[in-house]
């Protein structure tokens, strides 16, 4: 794994020509916050009376007992006027929807400099307000080692109460200071680890995707530029518990990495699977009851063991004989998707949202592949390089001592929600997983979901 020298880590040494990384620096390490002031000189337009806007959330962060929103502002007054921006929140906590975005872009409409200090849903935010507020340098705080978000070009926003990956922009430098992580909540922390283990399921996914013709951007070079990290990674993760910095600068890494491995593809395929449709369902429904999710991370964590065990599923079919593939035509699709969201959203525009996306990947596989086809084994066998046992799975998220159920999430998420979301979750986007497969093979039926959940449950994981 690419380390980092002297706190500096060198993202530009995986630019192309083709897909040029916006990342222009990245700091990782023991008192890397401080290097805030010479970022801002470098990163920006100049000039001592520039304004500089700090975004973040209402939530407290610290850094040895002193609030970290507060020093990024005093240390940020060095380079500059600081103005600090609050991002609006309700009793469901900080959405990055349309009203959230364009009120942060409206309080920041003067500044040259953006310094966003926050977690996941803050960076988007911050990353969607950068984009809109072009040039005007943006810098991103991390404040714990929650997603993988934070180094890259897109933005998860909620766009008709469902949730959607856009691109937005390149932070110009990210900021993660191990003291300040260290000092984040452990469950928080604990949830990085969780969106890290889509690397055991998501690039077997993608490379599918592409081998059926479903995804042109497929690249085994931006998959190796982080999936080589995942053993150092499960031994890192109990780590965490300790606060071993160490382990924290680890993590942290291979979470920037997994940010600009998103970025040079222009998608976040490489790290985004069918585990993350499962986590975005969960979070769709929780936020349109006005209810906090759990950390997004740590809900796919547990939905990476789902993901694994759905690839075994549909590998032990195949190899069974199973191989006819159907696609059934729009007529039918149409209302089984309404259906699956009518208990979200009366309205139809959280349907209407999904059937759009789900529809253009209906459109493309029949383009490619006919109403009937079959399946080529070797498909399968190609990708089996990037998947990790389940059991494995399970067991590094039990031993880290982060969820490995959903019931022990925090909020936990009923057994009712969080089948709904693994049965449904191929419904939600254009993107191609294991789990269409499973459905266009004809083993993704009411029992096939509730015999993944009993395996699940065997495992001491998912339900």
């Amino acid at each position: 794994m690419p380390g980092t020298r002297t706190g500096w880590l060198d993202v530009q040494r995986y630019a192309t020509t083709a897909r040029p990384i916006g990342l222009r620096a990245a700091r990782i390490g023991t008192d890397a916050l401080f290097a805030l002031p010479d970022l801002i000189a470098t990163t920006g337009s100049g000039g001592p009376a520039r304004r500089i806007a700090v975004l973040s959330d209402a939530t407290p962060k610290k850094r040895l007992g002193r609030d970290v929103t507060e020093l990024v502002a005093s240390l940020a007054a060095a380079a500059g006027d600081v103005d600090r921006v609050i991002t609006a929140a309700d009793a469901g906590g900080v959405h990055a929807d349309e009203g959230t975005i364009s009120a942060a872009a409206a309080a920041c409409a003067d500044a040259s400099v953006i310094v966003t200090a926050g977690s996941g849903t803050v960076t988007d935010i911050g990353k969607a307000v950068a984009a809109r507020l072009r040039p005007a340098a943006h810098i991103v705080v991390q404040t714990a080692l929650s997603v993988n978000g934070y180094a890259d070009d897109q933005s998860v926003l909620l766009v008709d109460g469902v949730k959607r990956t856009r691109p937005t922009r390149w932070p110009d430098a990210l900021i993660a200071d191990t003291q300040v992580l260290s000092d984040a909540p452990l469950a928080l922390n604990l949830a990085g680890v969780g969106d890290l283990l889509a690397m055991f399921t998501a690039p077997a996914d993608w490379q599918l995707a592409h081998l059926l013709g479903m995804d042109p951007l497929y690249s085994d070079d931006v998959v190796t530029m982080v999936r080589p990290n995942g053993p150092a990674l499960l031994r890192a993760a109990p780590k965490l518990r300790k606060a071993d910095p160490g382990a924290i600068e680890l993590t942290a890494t291979v979470l920037t990495l997994s940010g600009v491995s998103m970025g040079i593809a222009g998608t976040t395929a490489p790290a985004s699977g069918a585990e993350h449709t499962v986590s975005h369902l969960i979070e769709m429904s929780l936020t349109r009851q006005g209810r906090p999710g759990p950390f997004h991370g740590a809900q796919v964590g547990v939905a990476s063991v789902l993901g694994a065990l759905v690839w075994q599923h549909v590998e032990a079919a195949v190899r069974a004989g199973r191989r006819d593939l159907s696609c059934p035509p729009d007529a039918q699709m149409q209302p089984a998707v309404f259906e699956a969201f009518a208990g979200l959203d009366n309205s139809g525009a959280m349907a209407r949202e999904c059937w759009h996306d789900y529809q253009l990947k209906l459109s493309r596989w029949r383009g490619l592949h006919g109403q009937e086809s079959q399946l080529d084994p070797a498909s399968l066998a190609a990708c089996a390089r990037w998947l990790a046992d389940p059991a494995d799975l399970a067991a590094a998220l039990r031993d880290g001592g982060a969820p490995a159920r959903f019931a022990q999430l925090d909020p936990p998420v009923d057994a009712g929600t969080a089948s709904w979301a693994l049965a449904n979750c191929h419904l939600m986007r254009n993107r191609f997983t294991v789990v269409d497969l499973a459905f266009l093979l004809g083993i993704w039926r009411p029992q096939d979901v509730d015999a993944i959940l009993a395996r699940a449950r065997s495992l001491g994981a998912g339900l």
